[in-house]
């Protein structure tokens, strides 16, 4: 069980990821986050001493989440390692940007105003970036395990095809005519890779 301090903390990040979601984060302060927790400011502030240490650790956070997501999709740790069938590979992404899009909606437009953050903020461009790292070294990892001759490069081409079909189902809606696309579109994905 959680003590009280550590379920204070998962309040705040949450209200962090909730803000980011809404306004970006310019929504985020101490006090609006601890008003979207129901906390105290003295409690933001006493685990998260700057606005940058909230945003970077929510950020850090969602990217764990996102891992684990993956990891259970795929029933192990390296997502795509055991998916060389072009079917369960292709119901596999597509799965993934579902759960992106309808279960964590949330996080997906957090992650996606904190890019746009880190293009205008080289100093939190600076702070993210080693939590970045990890993300796409996951990925290289599990492209490097399907046999790809250049597994750095072809995760990058993955990890940007999943951000921009994500991208544009959050901004088309859940159930717009590119939402009924998207098992086709991952059909076309995990053909790539397979060649890769």
């Amino acid at each position: 069980m959680q003590s009280r301090a550590a379920r204070t903390r998962e309040q705040i990040l949450d209200a962090t990821l909730a803000l980011l979601a809404r306004g970006g984060p310019g929504a985020v302060t101490h006090r609006a986050v601890a008003a979207e927790a129901g906390v105290s400011v003295g409690a933001t502030t006493y685990h998260f001493e700057t606005k940058v240490d909230l945003v970077e650790a929510a950020y850090r956070r969602h990217l764990e989440t996102v891992r684990e997501r993956a990891e259970g999709l795929a029933g192990g740790p390296l997502p795509f390692a055991e998916s060389r069938d072009p079917a369960r590979l292709s119901a596999g992404l597509a799965r993934y940007l579902e759960q992106g899009v309808r279960v964590d909606r949330e996080g997906s437009l957090a992650t996606f105003e904190l890019s746009l953050e880190r293009a205008r903020d080289p100093a939190l461009r600076r702070r993210l970036k080693r939590w970045k790292q990890v993300s796409d070294d996951y990925a290289t990892e599990a492209i490097a395990a399907l046999g790809s001759e250049r597994p750095e490069d072809d995760a990058t081409l993955l990890i940007c095809a999943l951000n921009g079909l994500r991208l544009e189902w959050l901004a088309e809606g859940e159930r717009s005519r590119f939402a009924e696309r998207i098992p086709a579109l991952a059909e076309r994905l995990a053909g790539l890779l397979r060649r890769a």
